[in-house]
């Protein structure tokens, strides 16, 4: 007797998770909710996920093994590459805000996860990045202030409504550049031209790193 076919595969019901997480965020993904979100029963997500914290885990790794690397055409050198991937992750994460949390709490270890990393280190390699044991080093800073920039500015934050957030944003917003402003040194600052801006805190973080890491090991001529 043939056996009958899964009626929802992995894919399927990771699918069904990232639009939940995307929705309400990971404290809201249980796997009766998911069950729900197939037309399904609360077992069906059991059959390929041993429990939430496994299924979180394959979300982490579907985000790096989906990431779309950036081309290099136009690319003068690996530091304008590495700042463009950076760039890229980001972008990726403020579309799927729900996963920034997953994602920054789990480590890429999966095999297809580190392939992708082994392609984006290889672009920088031949675009001329040093053959050097703290280009790793680098390279994991840079994503960990890369998710951690996105997670300030696009999480919602911890103990908010998801529903209301965004309506109050703008508002928060210009209530906090409003206090600033009136505290006494970090107003004279904002008087000097410092509009706080967490794109651009993103963009000189990752700039002041690419161009000031040391390279100890590497010989210059």
């Amino acid at each position: 007797m043939t056996p009958r076919p899964e009626r929802f595969t992995r894919g399927d019901v990771l699918s069904a998770a990232l639009a939940l997480v995307d929705a309400n965020g990971i404290d809201q993904l249980t796997m009766r909710r998911l069950g729900t979100a197939l037309g399904a029963d609360p077992m069906t997500a059991y059959r390929h996920f041993d429990s939430k914290a496994d299924l979180a885990a394959a979300l982490a790794d579907e985000f790096w093994t989906g990431l779309s690397l950036p081309g290099t055409s136009g690319i003068s050198d690996w530091h304008a590459y590495a700042h463009e991937l950076m760039k890229t992750i980001r972008a990726e994460l403020a579309a799927h805000a729900g996963l920034i949390p997953i994602v920054a709490t789990h480590p890429i270890t999966s095999p297809a996860a580190l392939a992708v990393a082994d392609e984006a280190i290889g672009v920088l390699l031949d675009l001329g990045a040093p053959v050097d044991p703290t280009l790793g080093d680098l390279v994991n800073v840079l994503v960990m202030i890369t998710v951690a920039s996105a997670m300030g500015e696009f999480s919602v934050p911890a103990g908010s409504d998801p529903a209301t957030e965004e309506a109050t944003e703008a508002e928060s917003q210009e209530n906090e550049a409003a206090m600033l402003a009136q505290l006494p040194h970090l107003g004279r600052i904002i008087a000097a031209g410092w509009p706080p801006s967490a794109e651009r805190q993103f963009e000189a973080g990752i700039v002041a790193l690419l161009h000031g890491w040391p390279f100890p090991h590497t010989r210059t001529s």
